[in-house]
């Protein structure tokens, strides 16, 4: 896979302790749905990151929690067995 296919999803990395993301409630491993309403569906990772970038007044993220992915949660018990 290239960085310039589109990709099912996405996943928070990283999470700097005390910044912004963290005092939202953002964690490592939520998988990021939305960028200011836009689906990240279909979009390559250049394009979500333009996204972002490109958000003049605020940005708004609709995650999916990881305690509350099932996608994760079923891919884990899996790799358990």
């Amino acid at each position: 896979m290239t960085c310039l296919e589109p990709v099912d999803t996405i996943f928070v990395k990283n999470v700097k302790e005390k910044g912004p993301a963290h005092q939202a409630g953002l964690c490592t491993g939520d998988r990021l749905v939305k960028v200011n309403g836009d689906s990240v569906l279909g979009k390559t990772y250049p394009q979500v990151i333009a996204l972002i970038q490109n958000s003049e007044n605020g940005l708004e993220l609709s995650i999916m929690p990881k305690d509350e992915d099932v996608l994760q949660l079923a891919y884990f018990l899996s790799e358990s067995e």
